[in-house]
């Protein structure tokens, strides 16, 4: 009978034990919860929300595209500039080679404007990678601001190959 007793009365401890660990938990995860949106986790990093981590790269990404596009054309044009080259040199008859020489200067031409739009328009991103290193979670050495600056990079380098070999 003692050991029924005893039973029982072990079991209301527990009982009252796990309500209070119950309670503490949840208390305690409140105050968990509270301080994480007051503070910053260093393992979590800086928290922002999708438009906020965007930091214009959507426009960004665009801007590259076109300029990208421009290069293409670019480097099309100098493709046909060079087997209109290789033909000038096979042909004997003036008027032709008067027809070929004409649509090379209109393909000067439009190239001429075309590397100019893109350099002014490198040049605009530049300053843009600039500025935009002020914003919030973007500043030096970030990833926003080095996926900026690499994409810049490699679409100048490219440009100015395009422009050597012309």
């Amino acid at each position: 009978m003692n050991d029924l007793l005893a039973i029982q009365e072990i079991k209301k401890q527990v009982d009252k034990l796990s309500g209070l660990l119950k309670n503490l938990k949840d208390s305690s995860l409140i105050d968990v919860k509270d301080n994480a949106s007051k503070e910053s986790d260093i393992e979590m990093g800086n928290r922002f929300t999708r438009s906020q981590s965007d930091s214009g790269m959507d426009s960004f990404n665009k801007q590259i595209q076109e300029i990208k596009k421009q290069v293409d054309r670019l480097s099309g044009l100098l493709k046909v500039l060079k087997d209109a080259n290789v033909e000038t040199k096979s042909v004997a008859k003036a008027s032709a080679m008067k027809a070929i020489r004409k649509q090379m200067e209109k393909d000067i031409d439009e190239v001429v404007k075309i590397a100019r739009n893109v350099r002014e328009k490198i040049e605009a991103i530049n300053k843009e990678n600039l500025a935009n290193r002020r914003k919030p979670g973007c500043g030096k050495g970030t990833s926003v601001d080095r996926s900026r600056t690499n994409m810049t990079n490699a679409l100048t380098k490219k440009f100015r190959d395009i422009m050597i070999e012309f």
